[in-house]
């Protein structure tokens, strides 16, 4: 329907030649006009009247509404403790590594059944390593699995060891159709980058700055505070904020490409992982701010209009509030 109803003659514009016939017209008038006004409601909320809609995540020709509520990370069930960083970000503290594993399957699980009872869908993009092999105890029942598609974090051209151990970890025992798991290309790393890019704003929707929206990016992150393939002061960290989508990398005889960083923060959740007392001073310096620009990758990754939680045990979140 069009977004007004000015353009449509409600009434005819000539008078009855009869008072016998004004019952008649207002009785016809009566239906008509409740009409326009259903029309016109219908179109101020697809057209992101109410303010708590976020149109920018979303085009309107790919508009998906969840009643209007925030995306969240839930709670996972055994979490030890919760702190709210000033910002938003969220830290759930869980007892050891085996823990934080199955809160990322308990996460997504729960965010993915949401996803796709309120928009048929659901898209999360995953790197590789303990991330993925949490990933393993998704219960085959936990979501209608031939709704999901599966992007990639990151990837080394020619080895794929984030496809196969997602293929190993969850694809196949969880039922995801193979046509969903996108698999990065054969080729040089600039050619290979724009061939994914281009999957992935086909199959994803943009928001205001035409990056993709993911509904979830998980990312495990490494001593140095790296994520995915995006290193402390390296060129990919340095193109953040620069509207880039896939990155390609050649370096050292070793050919990848990476995520940016604007996707993942364009993402509509994010949950980070961090375990280990040797990852302590990285969690610190990401949640605190306190750190020179570019140094610290995982304290650049913020949903800008969504939730963002980080999955830490007691040894990584030691010395967070001294």
């Amino acid at each position: 329907p069009p977004s007004t109803v000015s353009g449509y003659p409600l009434v005819a514009s000539e008078r009855p030649d009869s008072s016998r016939r004004i019952p008649c017209v207002r009785a016809m008038i009566r239906p008509i006009i409740l009409l326009a006004a259903l029309l016109s409601c219908t179109s101020a909320a697809v057209s992101g009247a109410s303010p708590s809609l976020k149109p920018s995540l979303r085009p309107a020709t790919t508009l998906r509404l969840s009643g209007g509520a925030a995306p969240s990370v839930p709670q996972p069930s055994a979490t030890k403790s919760k702190q709210t960083i000033h910002d938003g970000r969220e830290v759930y503290v869980l007892a050891d590594s085996d823990a934080i594993s199955a809160a990322v399957a308990e996460s997504v699980a729960a965010i993915g059944k949401e996803c796709i009872a309120s928009q048929g869908t659901f898209t999360m993009c995953v790197p590789g390593g303990s991330i993925v092999k949490a990933l393993s105890k998704l219960p085959p029942d936990s979501m209608d699995f031939s709704k999901v598609h599966v992007f990639f974090a990151n990837e080394r051209i020619g080895e794929y060891k984030c496809y196969k151990g997602a293929m190993d970890s969850f694809v196949d025992k969880c039922g995801i159709p193979h046509a969903n798991v996108h698999k990065v290309g054969e080729g040089e790393p600039a050619e290979v980058a724009a061939a994914y890019e281009a999957e992935m704003l086909k199959c994803v929707a943009k928001n205001d700055k035409g990056i993709p929206v993911m509904d979830l990016v998980l990312l495990g992150t490494g001593e140095d505070g790296h994520v995915g393939s995006i290193h402390p002061n390296s060129d990919e960290v340095m193109q953040s904020g620069k509207g880039k989508v896939i990155l390609p990398i050649d370096k050292g005889g070793k050919k990848s490409i990476a995520a940016s960083m604007d996707v993942f923060c364009a993402s509509s959740r994010i949950i980070l992982s961090a375990a280990g007392a040797g990852r302590a001073p990285m969690v610190k310096a990401a949640l605190s701010g306190d750190f020179e620009e570019w140094t610290v990758p995982a304290g650049l990754v913020k949903s800008e209009a969504g939730a963002t939680a980080w999955l830490c045990d007691q040894e990584s979140v030691a010395t967070l509030n001294h």
